[in-house]
């Protein structure tokens, strides 16, 4: 039977047997009462590295986007961000439900802004607008190809939210791959940010799991809302143990997770029915059409899948491949051949 080779999505990581033993060894408490030693320690932890007051343990990166939305906004309020970010996209209009904002969306080809697009997206105050409140960015860009924010566009944005009144919240979901690929500390990349996420079921093959990390003075209302939002877990640690390990250890798997995903467009590339979105990939994440004179593009998938070999779809034809940890060199050149064989 053939290996099953599964790009669809970095959430398809898997944890070691040396993660699984740091999981069962973790010491355990009533996280809801405050009582789960490891998960303060995780908790502790990235607030650390991010260089926040306060950092709380979330189920998943969805949630710890949303109770930030939450927690900037009020019902009627506008929150600006671009066009296809994850908040907008693929929360399952969570936004609007849980805090009655609607959105602003900056249309951009490649998922990044500047302060001068804030400004013209920013409502003067009055009766018959929405109140702009929140500012979001999503770093790296999810379907812009795993793109990272340039520091200079960073600040530009944060600097130009906060002169005009607008919280800012980061979507750092995939910030260790952003923070590898541009060689910068994830202090940087979160550097004057209200809020900020980290999911670990994605680079760093936490089985579940994900990071709010938030000033101080905020806590109480956080604590609440994950209540609210049923977020609270009890023994948590064993979970954030998980998280723990990941921090000490796989962090420098990433850069290869990169080197392999150029080299799978490398080999893409060569395939003359592929045409790549995402030639040069700067992190995990490409994406590629096929030419359909040759071959509909879900007929394309429906033979992948039939093949043990698995992409997301974008669109009719737009497929995204996003590589990690456990997927090896070898198994790019595998998923090659049965791509080669499908279309020939």
């Amino acid at each position: 039977m053939q290996k099953k080779i599964d790009l669809f999505s970095d959430t398809a990581s898997l944890p070691s047997s040396e993660m699984k033993m740091a999981m069962i060894e973790a010491p355990l408490g009533d996280e809801q009462r405050n009582l789960d030693p490891t998960t303060k320690k995780l908790e502790e932890m990235m607030a650390k590295k991010l260089n926040k007051s306060a950092a709380m343990f979330f189920p998943s990166a969805t949630m710890c986007n949303q109770i930030a939305v939450k927690l900037h906004t009020e019902p009627g309020d506008e929150v600006i961000g671009y066009d296809s970010c994850h908040i907008f996209h693929s929360e399952g209009g969570a936004m609007p439900f849980h805090s009655l904002a609607q959105s602003y969306m900056i249309k951009t080809t490649t998922g990044f802004f500047n302060g001068e697009q804030v400004k013209q997206a920013f409502r003067q105050p009055g009766p018959y607008s929405p109140r702009s409140r929140l500012v979001l960015v999503e770093n790296t860009v999810n379907l812009r190809g795993g793109v990272y924010w340039p520091k200079d566009l960073l600040t530009d944005v944060v600097t130009t939210s906060k002169n005009l009144g607008l919280k800012t919240h980061l979507d750092g979901a995939r910030i260790f791959n952003a923070s590898v690929a541009s060689n910068s500390d994830i202090s940087e990349l979160a550097l004057g940010f209200d809020t900020v996420t980290v999911c670990f079921s994605k680079a760093l093959c936490c089985p579940t799991g994900a990071i709010l990390a938030f000033d101080k003075e905020h806590y109480h209302k956080v604590r609440k809302y994950k209540q609210m939002f049923g977020g609270a877990m009890r023994q948590s640690g064993i979970l954030a143990a998980a998280a723990i390990y990941a921090l000490e250890h796989m962090i420098p798997q990433i850069s290869q997770d990169h080197k392999n995903t150029k080299l799978l467009a490398s080999e893409l590339n060569k395939i003359k029915n592929i045409n790549l979105d995402t030639p040069n990939p700067q992190t995990n994440i490409l994406f590629f059409s096929i030419d359909e004179t040759k071959m509909p593009a879900d007929t394309f998938l429906e033979k992948c899948s039939s093949n043990n070999l698995y992409f997301s779809c974008f669109e009719k034809n737009r497929f995204r491949a996003v590589l990690y940890g456990n997927i090896l060199e070898n198994d790019i050149y595998e998923a090659i051949a049965r791509i080669k064989a499908i279309l020939d």
